[in-house]
């Protein structure tokens, strides 16, 4: 007889999924789309599609996986899933000169969720904002992270996640206020992640971006990012 699947959390709050070792978690995409985010931690292809079925009859929806590089696509790809969206890859050495620290950047205790939520509703469109969620997932996605925040009148305007793993550091967010775009901040907070990064004994810092943003990219460009020529695959599964 089949392993039953057991699943524990209350819809739409983090559903976690385990058959035997195999363990996936499901949660909303965000709070302005209707999609479901699925992470797998162990398992195989039939594992991953038990889990997307289950979710699914919870929740019925669309399935994205998170940004994954082509090689560990495969077992999404056996389950029915395909790439929604390629996003591209840049990276930059934090051996090289980046400047001084920026001194309206601070480092905030990680607390701060729902203010984080706000200010990235404003900066970003429907499918692309992250919800308490979606953040609370980035700062535990790896062993150091970080939330830098710039701020006016004791009100955030801006912040940035940044993790470091082994000797990779990973900017996961900035996000600016849109009535504050074009004061420096981007640029300061980006800055400031590559000091943090270097600090704590990255040797690289790496992240993605919207194919489009070419806001986005002109700024990496500007701060010494480059591309490397890989992309992250966002796939979704429609059932």
């Amino acid at each position: 007889m089949a392993t039953r699947l057991h699943l524990e959390g209350d819809w739409p709050d983090l559903v976690s999924i385990r058959r035997g070792w195999a363990r996936a978690t499901a949660r909303p995409w965000n709070d302005d789309v209707p999609d479901i985010s699925l992470r797998l931690f162990r398992g195989g292809a039939d594992f991953l599609a038990q889990a997307t079925d289950a979710i699914r009859t919870i929740h019925p929806a669309s399935v994205f996986s998170p940004a994954l590089y082509s090689a560990n696509t495969k077992i999404w790809k056996r389950v029915g899933y395909e790439v929604h969206l390629e996003l591209p890859v840049l990276e930059r050495s934090l051996i090289s000169e980046i400047g001084p620290i920026p001194a309206e950047v601070t480092e905030a205790p990680p607390d701060q969720i729902d203010q984080l939520v706000d200010i990235d509703r404003e900066a970003f469109d429907g499918f692309w904002r992250m919800a308490g969620a979606g953040i609370t997932e980035a700062l535990r996605a790896t062993p150091k992270v970080s939330v830098l925040v710039t701020t006016e009148a004791g009100e955030l305007t801006g912040y940035a996640l940044v993790g470091t793993q082994l000797s990779v550091s990973f900017l996961q967010r900035v996000a600016v206020l849109p009535e504050k775009s074009g004061q420096g901040l981007g640029t300061a907070l980006v800055r400031s992640s590559l000091i943090w990064g270097r600090r704590h004994g990255a040797k690289t810092m790496v992240l993605n971006l919207k194919p489009d943003n070419d806001r986005a990219r002109s700024l990496y460009g500007r701060m010494g990012f480059v591309s490397t020529g890989t992309t992250l695959n966002l796939l979704e599964y429609k059932g």
